[in-house]
C-alpha cells in the first residue's frame, strides 16, 4: 500500500509542475487536439487506493484504414496487473492478499464528430486471479474466458466544457467499469471538475467520487489527474488517485 502511495504521489508531483510549465481496466478522456491525427495512441494507466490496492494498465488503439481525427474502424489491445488486500468474511481466514492479470482483443468504430466522439467495442478477455491463501467466500480466482464490451464517448459543449465517459463490461465474473467526467477550462487545454467512478464484479463493488485535471502535457504526451473518495464494500472506505498518460504516433 505504502508503495501504491509513493508512486502516485511521484507522479501528481510531475503533473502539477507540468501544468504549470504548459500555462486514469483504467484510462481517461481524450482531448480533441491536433496529436489526433495519428494512426495509433496508448492509453496508460496508474491506480492506487489507500485500502492497498495498485493496478497499472495499458491500451493500444490503431485506425488501420483512417486517423484518428476521422471516422472508422478501431482496433483495440488491452493488458492490466494488479494488487489489492482485503479482510475475507469467512472466520479464521482473515486478511488476503490477491493478484490479479487480464488482457483483451477487441474490434469497434468510432464516429468522430466536430465537437465530439463516440466509440464501441466488442471482443475476447482472458483474466486471471490468484489468492496469498485460501478463501472459501471469494469465487473469482483462476484463469477464465469471456467477452467483452467498451462505450467511450468524450465531448465538447463548448469550447471550455468537456463531459467524457467510459462504460465496460466483460462477461467474466460479470465485471464492469464505469468513469465519467465533466470539466471547464482553465486554460485553452486544460479541464477539472468532477468524476464519478463504480466498478466490480461477482465478488466486489465499489464506487469513486473526485476531482481530476485533465489536458495538461508533457511534450508529446497528454496527461490526467485524478483523486477522491473510494468505498468498498470488501475492503471499506478510504481515499483514491488515478494517473493518466496518452500517446499518439
Amino acid at each position: 500500500m505504502r508503495s501504491g502511495v509513493g508512486v502516485f504521489t511521484i507522479a501528481a508531483s510531475c503533473l502539477l509542475a507540468t501544468s504549470a510549465a504548459a500555462q486514469e481496466w483504467y484510462t481517461g478522456a481524450r482531448e480533441r487536439t491536433p496529436e489526433a491525427t495519428y494512426g495509433a495512441a496508448i492509453d496508460a494507466s496508474l491506480s492506487a487506493t489507500t485500502r492497498g490496492s495498485l493496478h497499472g494498465s495499458l491500451i493500444g488503439t490503431i485506425a488501420p484504414f483512417s486517423k484518428l481525427d476521422e471516422s472508422g474502424m478501431r482496433l483495440r489491445i488491452g493488458g492490466l496487473l494488479g494488487n489489492y488486500a482485503y479482510t475475507s468474511v469467512t472466520p479464521g481466514v482473515g486478511k488476503v492478499n490477491g493478484r490479479e492479470a487480464s488482457g483483451s482483443l477487441m474490434a469497434g468504430y468510432e464516429w468522430v464528430m466536430k465537437n465530439a466522439t463516440f466509440s464501441i467495442y466488442l471482443g475476447g478477455e482472458v483474466q486471471d486471479r490468484t489468492l496469498s491463501k485460501a478463501d472459501p467466500s471469494n469465487t473469482v480466482v483462476g484463469t477464465a474466458y469471456g467477452f467483452k464490451t467498451s462505450v467511450d464517448f468524450y465531448m465538447n459543449p463548448t469550447s471550455y466544457t468537456m463531459v467524457s465517459g467510459n462504460i465496460t463490461y466483460s462477461t467474466v465474473n460479470n465485471a464492469y467499469y464505469t468513469r465519467f467526467k465533466a470539466g471547464m477550462g482553465v486554460t485553452e487545454r486544460i479541464f477539472v471538475g468532477p468524476e464519478l467512478l463504480f466498478l466490480g464484479d461477482n465478488f466486489y463493488g465499489q464506487w469513486r467520487a473526485g476531482a481530476h485535471i485533465t489536458g495538461a502535457r508533457l511534450g508529446p504526451m497528454q496527461l490526467g489527474l485524478s483523486g477522491g473518495y473510494v468505498n468498498d464494500r470488501r475492503g471499506g472506505s478510504g481515499a483514491y488517485g488515478i494517473l493518466d498518460a496518452r500517446l499518439g504516433f
